[in-house]
C-alpha cells in the first residue's frame, strides 16, 4: 500500500504543478470543449501542411534528433573511466586510419574522373538511350529469329529422321532382290 500512497502523492504533486492553486478538476467536472488532444492533432496537422512543399525544412526537421545530440554535448558531461576513454580512442583510431586511407586512393583516382570523356555524357545520353533501345530491339528479333530457326532445325531433323528410315527400307528391298534373282546354287 505503501507504493500507492507514494503514487497518489506524486499525482498530488504533479497536479499542484500544473494547475497551481486555482480551482482542481475532479471526476464529475464536464470535459472541456476542446481537449488537450484535439489541440495537439490541430497543431500537428497545421505544421504538417506548413512543411508539406519545403524540402529544406523537412530535412532540416528530420535531423532534429541529430543536431540535439551535437548541442548536448554528451561526451563532455559524462565521466567515463580512463580505460574506456583510451578504448573509445583505440576504436574510433581505426576508423579514422581506414577512412583516411579511403580519401586518399580517392584523391588518387580523383584524375579518373576528369576526363573529357565523362565530361560529354550528358550530352551522350540521348544517343545511348538510342542504342539501347536499338539493341533492345536487336535482341527481341534475334529471339524470335532463334525461335524460328530451332522450329525448321527440327523440321529439318524429323525429315532426315524419315530420309533415313526410307534408305533403311531401300537398302533392305534391295538386298532381298538382290537375294531373290541371284542364281540358286544347286546343292549337292
Amino acid at each position: 500500500m505503501a507504493s500507492i500512497d507514494t503514487l497518489e502523492d506524486r499525482l498530488a504533486e504533479l497536479e499542484g504543478i500544473v494547475y497551481g492553486n486555482s480551482k482542481k478538476p475532479s471526476i464529475d467536472d464536464p470535459l472541456p470543449e476542446s481537449s488537450v488532444i484535439d489541440t495537439v492533432i490541430n497543431a500537428n496537422t497545421m505544421i504538417s501542411s506548413a512543411l508539406s512543399s519545403r524540402e529544406k525544412t523537412n530535412a532540416l526537421v528530420k535531423r532534429l534528433p541529430e543536431l540535439n545530440d551535437y548541442l548536448e554535448m554528451k561526451f563532455e558531461n559524462e565521466e567515463l573511466q580512463s580505460g574506456a576513454k583510451w578504448e573509445m580512442i583505440q576504436i574510433m583510431d581505426m576508423d579514422i586510419r581506414e577512412k583516411l586511407k579511403s580519401m586518399e586512393k580517392m584523391k588518387e583516382l580523383l584524375p579518373a574522373l576528369d576526363v573529357d570523356l565523362l565530361k560529354s555524357i550528358p550530352e551522350l545520353s540521348p544517343k545511348l538511350e538510342k542504342l539501347t533501345i536499338d539493341y533492345l530491339n536487336a535482341y527481341d528479333e534475334a529471339s524470335a529469329d532463334s525461335v524460328k530457326l530451332q522450329q525448321i532445325f527440327g523440321k529439318y531433323n524429323i525429315i532426315m529422321d524419315g530420309i533415313t528410315r526410307a534408305m533403311i527400307n531401300l537398302y533392305e528391298a534391295v538386298g532381298d532382290a538382290e537375294r531373290a534373282a541371284a542364281p540358286k546354287k544347286p546343292l549337292d
